[in-house]
């Protein structure tokens, strides 16, 4: 059977670039980058580290709600300080408040106290409505995402399986990106301690194509746009989602992380994890590309 990553590359592999171009990685940035190692491991530990006070009952189904509520944390960045931690972090501690609550019966207005309160009302409808909708998906699991985790095991049935929910419908006609499905799976596998024994698995799991690997992508000039969309991100306007700018960004990000895990010889969801926390704790001259979407 096809593997997630052969699904996904078949796809694109032999597209044709219009608006941007790749860049070849050069020996100085790949030896960088190999001394960035730990930085793949301070981040799980972390993220493990935020899920010790959740239930063990209740940690597929946290992990699956966190995921279904993380998109567009930098329109409003003040939203997501929260508990000494910012942004996906400040997601995480807000979200253990709601499961503190009976998350399963909530209305909108306690909602948007406990997730949204600095947000704008329509953004924090949007994800209230995506919660809804991923809480009627766990109703078919018997209320348990562990129940979908022993049903579709492998990378590519897990992710596309999870298509039947817009939040992770992460495709445009034949270019598959699965980044929450993706990342869903890896962090599930993560918070159960099953990486060794899933090893195999993991390794068919491409970099997660959001925000912040492009931006440092952009600007390290291994994806190099034409001037009139490198103008667009410089100041800092909005792509519009499932444009092809934003289709070739998230193409060349994926193809550039499959070309860097093969030459340092680090699995892609590992390399991800690297490539994100630098991104978060360095300076950059150029700006995330900015995109109103809730697939990251």
């Amino acid at each position: 059977m096809i593997g997630l990553k052969n699904f996904i590359f078949q796809k694109i592999k032999n597209y044709n670039f219009q608006i941007l171009k790749i860049k070849e990685t050069n020996l100085d940035f790949l030896n960088w980058l190999k001394k960035q190692s730990l930085k793949e491991i301070n981040e799980n530990e972390k993220f493990i580290s935020l899920l010790q006070k959740i239930e063990k009952n209740e940690l597929a189904n946290f992990i699956f709600i966190l995921r279904s509520l993380d998109f567009r944390l930098w329109e409003f960045k003040n939203n997501w300080q929260y508990k000494n931690q910012k942004g996906f972090y400040g997601l995480l501690e807000r979200t253990k408040e709601l499961f503190l609550k009976n998350y399963r019966n909530i209305d909108f207005q306690t909602f948007k106290k406990i997730i949204s309160p600095k947000e704008k009302i329509g953004l924090a409808k949007l994800r209230y409505q995506i919660f809804k909708e991923a809480l009627s998906f766990l109703k078919s699991y018997d209320n348990d995402f562990n129940n979908y985790f022993e049903e579709n095991k492998k990378p590519l049935n897990f992710c596309l399986k999870l298509c039947k929910l817009r939040k992770f419908k992460d495709y445009y006609k034949n270019f598959y990106f699965l980044k929450p499905n993706q990342l869903l799976y890896y962090e599930l596998i993560l918070a159960k301690n099953l990486t060794k024994k899933y090893e195999n698995e993991l390794s068919e799991l491409t970099v997660f194509a959001d925000y912040k690997l492009p931006q440092l992508f952009l600007n390290f000039n291994l994806i190099v746009p034409s001037k009139i969309y490198f103008q667009k991100i410089k100041k800092r306007k909005i792509i519009k989602s499932k444009s092809l700018f934003e289709i070739e960004l998230r193409m060349a990000t994926i193809i550039l992380g499959e070309e860097i895990s093969q030459k340092i010889k680090i699995p892609s969801y590992k390399l991800d994890t690297i490539l994100w926390s630098i991104a978060n704790k360095i300076k950059m001259k150029i700006p995330e590309p900015l995109v109103k979407t809730i697939y990251y």
